[in-house]
């Protein structure tokens, strides 16, 4: 095997090696001497027999350079100059991300322990991500679009909703740092490969240790925490287990809320075993179950009992025959159990009682290839199938105030029964290239998909996808891209709620993207992109339009069906990156953007959509100690308005509804804190946090509570309820790794 042929091998282990053919030249081989199965071992043996060496990043990428104090490698007889003729990068997962014309945000594991609020959960360390919107969730909305719009990858395996507390506004996500080693946020102008979901895609990759162990156990107020990651010295084996479980007295209620005391608990794992040089096998898997039960103290409050489990299991191989092709293949089932059991007493308002239980089964089989035909031509391609079954119930029994009813333009009685079994079996192929010349670089890609809804219906998509770059220079990066996605409807995604009978065609979407970016040093980067996504059909969608912080939205009596015809999101994004000496970092964003469904004869705003957004990071980190501070500023949600009319001349007290989303809330602001120090300890070390989460107590306003009566059986006027006060969390967390 060439020297070469082993570095392009580490592709296949999750390695980015970029080295010059200067360096490394075509006819430098690989010792015979070498037995070492480890390919990261067995590539710095090889490349220490021709004085060179892999320095690393601390992300799992490495450049070959020159070993210190040694004369130049060898060179191939054919090599007359001394500067770097070419690069090549190998990628396991970014292939074409890496350098081509898409632009993606990264979080490595290190910068996902500096965000406050990360800690126990890493998707609240993407925040300052342009084109993201949030408040309470940790699941965001992204550029306009929906929550399902939005695909989440684990080790290259989907995750259909890593996230606890589903009923009540996806809390917490199943990732913390401890599991995560990076993870790459696209928010846009992603290729075929990563399927139909047309908003966003969460690329997370688990937590790796190059060599040795890393053990930690950790306590804060909101959870109990332990992992474990490393590889054996003797076997080409490496693994992680994390396991995490709230505390009794988890802080998640949002002002004048109360979801009682929540519990969740996760537990991850992943085994991975390189066979050899070319091969190597994975097996993983993940558990969460949490729980909510609502507090009794007030008869007159939602009552609520929820509990969700889920379980993901996966098996991949990853190979490497030669040095031009690259393969994954995985099979993936996941299960989920859903209960929701409620009551609403609003006395003579509203009274009602909900049963809803949902029970979901997939098995997912994949399979992706990337040819590198040559320098500056690439191939991928690959096929996907999903099987999946569902068990669906709904019960509601409710009754409304007439007055009421009437002014929420619903019916008096909302009683609905529904009990279905849709199943599917959904196929998926896409192929697409990439070729790259000296400052010009295009990829085009098409997907074919096909979705048999098991004697309901049967639908099938293209969607062509292209992605360009010009790099006039090496500091100026100018780049776009187009897509025609088409996302079909997954059965878990079925509207029980809305006794849906039959599947929804696919949703279709055309998103234009163009941006342009600078590094104006190695410390400085700035990018502008401008954004239009088109929606030429949309599902129908379920919205509480007053109060969006109940526990039992199913229960709301400003519970609406949206049938848009269409929609549209367009914006543009700035964002700054610059590093300040070397113990500081600054990192910000603006946006400004619309979001609108078509109904009819208007464009009515999006219940997320945010004119302006503003984010601001600053990180401090000097020797053992640091420091981080975010401020997050955005233009208040649309809102429906309300009028409350008491009564007058016979007329009872009632609510006159507006026109929907036309008016809007407070904005919103949050500054958030966080301070760290390590402590060195004889066995391993202690690391000791602390964050605040809205340090300045804002009362940021959310939604209307109302439906309440007098003792005369009058409605009283609303009130107004907000999102999360400040919330204070401090912990500690001890790690052992091995004596260097």
């Amino acid at each position: 095997m060439s020297l070469a042929d082993l570095l392009r091998s580490l592709a296949a282990s999750g390695y980015d090696i970029l080295y010059s053919s200067d360096l490394v030249p075509a006819d430098l081989m690989v010792p015979e001497s070498l037995h070492e199965t480890d390919p990261l071992v067995r590539a710095r043996e090889a490349l220490a027999a021709y004085h060179l060496t892999l320095r690393g990043d601390g992300q799992k990428r490495y450049v070959v350079t020159r070993s210190a104090h040694v004369e130049p490698a060898p060179r191939a007889a054919n090599t007359a100059d001394d500067h770097l003729d070419e690069v090549a990068v190998f990628a396991s997962r970014y292939v074409f991300e890496d350098q081509a014309s898409t632009v993606q945000s990264s979080f490595g594991h290190d910068d996902l322990e500096q965000v406050p609020g990360a800690q126990g959960d890493v998707m609240r360390a993407i925040r300052t991500v342009p084109g993201l919107a949030n408040n309470l969730s940790s699941r965001p909305y992204v550029r306009g679009a929906f929550l399902e719009d939005v695909l989440v990858r684990f080790d290259g395996i989907p995750m259909v909703d890593p996230f606890h507390f589903k009923n009540f506004q996806n809390l917490v996500s199943a990732f913390d740092p401890a599991t995560v080693e990076r993870m790459d946020v696209y928010t846009g102008g992603f290729p075929v490969k990563f399927g139909t979901r047309s908003a966003a895609t969460f690329d997370i990759a688990p937590r790796e240790v190059d060599s040795g162990y890393e053990h930690r156990v950790g306590a804060n107020l909101l959870s109990y925490d332990a992992s474990t990651a490393g590889r054996f010295d003797s076997w080409p084996v490496e693994w992680l287990a994390t396991t995490r479980h709230s505390t009794q007295k988890i802080v998640l209620q949002p002002t004048r809320g109360d979801i009682g005391e929540p519990s969740y608990s996760d537990t991850l794992g992943r085994l991975r075993w390189q066979i050899n040089p070319s091969l190597a096998l994975i097996a993983g898997w993940l558990l969460l179950d949490d729980a909510v039960a609502s507090s009794a103290d007030d008869p007159g409050a939602e009552q609520a009992v929820a509990h969700d489990r889920d379980m993901y299991g996966w098996l991949a191989a990853e190979w490497s025959p030669g040095g031009s092709v690259h393969s994954r293949s995985s099979l993936a089932v996941a299960s989920s159990e859903r209960t929701l059991v409620g009551a609403l007493n609003l006395p003579g308002a509203a009274t009602g009682t909900l049963d809803e239980r949902r029970e979901i089964s997939t098995v997912d089989l994949r399979t992706d290839w990337t040819y590198v035909q040559t320098g500056s031509l690439m191939w991928d391609f690959g096929a996907e199938t999903t099987f999946e079954t569902t068990d669906l119930s709904f019960a509601r029994t409710e009754s409304l105030n007439p007055v009421l009813a009437a002014g929420l333009d619903r019916p008096a009685d909302v009683t609905l029964g529904d009990a279905r079994s849709p199943r599917s079996v959904v196929l998926g192929t896409y192929a697409s290239l990439r070729h790259h010349w000296r400052r010009f670089e295009i990829e085009a890609g098409l997907r074919g998909d096909f979705q048999d809804y098991r004697g309901l219906a049967t639908h099938s998509q293209l969607s062509p996808r292209i992605n360009v770059r010009f790099d006039p220079t090496p500091d100026w990066h100018l780049y776009g891209s187009g897509g025609h996605f088409r996302q079909a409807q997954r059965v878990d995604e079925w509207r029980s709620e809305n006794n849906q009978t039959a599947p929804d065609p696919a949703t279709q979407v055309v998103e234009l993207i163009g941006g342009v970016a600078h590094d104006v040093s190695s410390a400085t980067h700035w990018r502008v992109e401008v954004y239009y996504n088109r929606w030429l059909s949309v599902h129908p969608y379920l919205d509480n339009e007053l109060n969006r912080l109940s526990l039992i939205p199913e229960l709301g009596p400003d519970r609406v069906l949206i049938t848009p015809r269409g929609g549209d999101s367009a914006g543009v994004e700035l964002s700054l990156r610059q590093s300040i000496g070397t113990d500081w970092v600054a990192a910000g964003s603006y946006v400004f953007s619309r979001s609108t469904d078509d109904l009819g004869n208007q464009d009515v705003l999006r219940s997320w959509d945010q004119t302006h957004a503003f984010n601001a990071q600053i990180t401090w980190k000097r020797g053992l100690s640091s420091a981080s501070f975010v401020v997050g500023w955005h233009s208040g949600w649309p809102k429906t308005p309300m009028t409350y009319l008491p009564a007058s001349d016979g007329v009872p007290a009632h609510l006159e509804i507006g026109s929907r989303n036309s008016a809007r809330w407070g904005s919103y602001f949050s500054a958030d804190v966080r301070l760290a120090r390590t402590v060195p300890l004889k066995w391993g070390d202690v690391l000791l946090w602390a964050d605040a989460t809205n340090v300045t107590n804002r009362d940021n306003e959310c939604c209307s509570s109302y439906g309440q009566v007098d003792s005369a059986g009058g409605l009283r006027p609303p009130a107004t309820a907000s999102w999360f006060p400040r919330v204070l969390n401090v912990g500690f967390e001890w790690r052992l790794r091995p004596r260097r």
